[in-house]
């Protein structure tokens, strides 16, 4: 297992090449948005899902921590960085879990069961309420990639192509 101590910077996953891109005609690159999304477990094993609103994107659904990753940030300081302004936590580690391209963009999603501060909504504008979830037992309304991410971590599978 791969694991980013809080503010290193750095992370290395084997066979995965770098940069990603995809051609359009017309355009030499296509740009597209990069997510950093945290699932964060706590010693029970719940999972920390905030619920969405006035994002434009699956608003009102339930989801983890995340969000763009901004000009000259890595993905696990994203990560990071979404974890303290969403949920009012600092994890101290994240570990990358799965790689999920999906039509349009790429989610990088990690985990973390370390974290300092408590659990609460750091961004109301953005966030109508947070709880955590025994992830047999999730809600209907979680948004579906979570689900997946879920699945796939059981498995132990890295990478998916999302387009469920």
């Amino acid at each position: 297992m791969f694991s980013i101590a809080k503010g290193s910077g750095r992370v290395f996953i084997p066979n995965i090449i770098y940069p990603v891109r995809a051609i359009i005609p017309g355009m030499e690159r296509a740009t597209f948005p990069v997510v950093a999304h945290t699932l964060i477990f706590d010693e029970r094993g719940r999972l920390l899902l905030l619920r969405r609103k006035g994002t434009g994107v699956m608003d009102g659904y339930l989801g983890p921590p995340g969000g763009h990753l901004q000009a000259g940030e890595t993905l696990s300081d994203a990560a990071m960085r979404e974890c303290k302004e969403e949920a009012c936590i600092e994890p101290s580690a994240i570990r990358p879990l799965i790689v999920m391209p999906f039509l349009g963009g790429i989610d990088f999603i990690f985990e973390a069961s370390e974290w300092t501060g408590r659990a609460e909504i750091g961004e109301p504008a953005k966030c109508s309420e947070l709880g955590w979830f025994l992830p047999e037992t999730l809600p209907q309304d979680v948004v579906p990639f979570v689900v997946k991410a879920l699945e796939l971590r059981a498995k132990r599978i890295w990478y998916h192509e999302y387009s469920d």
